[in-house]
């Protein structure tokens, strides 16, 4: 019987070792720690987080811009408008010459349009980073005659149109961004 349980300890361990050399062979490829992230994956990392900081920022400048000229729209004033945070260019010029007219003509608003804003395209890598917005504007039922608070005459019932928007920085990112443009495509409907 000692002879058996000699033998049944000597498999045994040759068992083991076998098993610790195994062991040991995977614990050189597979440490248990999480391999670090390639030079190509950081870079891409990096660059995503930057396209992603440009469209939240380009965002936040386009639902600015609605905010005050709801604002100046709702109240028929330009004081306290901040549109000189939000916009630029042509497309603060539109919204001043869509305030005078809305003026001239007893035109209001009597609360803030629906807007589902998209960045399509943006481009972080020149000097001055873009961004093209895409949205559907609704101002069905928000567009008012001052003076009575009724919808203006030959108002549509569905009057909701696609709007494309540029938004800018300065050079180099800085200064934060600006709608710069937009157009109106009035022919249809969203």
């Amino acid at each position: 019987m000692a002879r058996g349980k000699k033998t049944g300890l000597m498999a045994c361990s040759g068992v083991a070792a076998c098993l610790l050399v195994l062991a040991a062979g995977c614990g050189a490829e597979d440490d248990g720690k999480p391999s670090g992230p390639t030079a190509s994956a950081t870079r891409d990392d990096g660059a995503e987080k930057k396209r992603a900081a440009a469209e939240r920022d380009a965002l936040a400048a386009y639902r600015g811009m609605w905010k005050a000229q709801t604002k100046a729209y709702s109240t028929g004033s330009m004081k306290g408008v901040e549109l000189g945070d939000y916009t630029t260019g042509d497309a603060a010029a539109h919204i001043v010459e869509a305030f005078t007219y809305y003026q001239k003509t007893d035109i209001a608003f009597t609360g803030p349009p629906v807007i589902s804003p998209k960045v399509t395209a943006v481009d972080v890598d020149s000097s001055v980073h873009t961004a093209t917005i895409t949205d559907c504007v609704d101002v069905t039922g928000i567009v008012v005659r001052r003076a009575t608070g009724k919808p203006i005459a030959g108002a549509k019932e569905d009057d909701r149109r696609p709007w494309t928007a540029k938004a800018t920085t300065a050079k180099d990112g800085k200064g934060g961004w600006r709608i710069v443009d937009y157009t109106i495509d009035k022919d249809r409907t969203c």
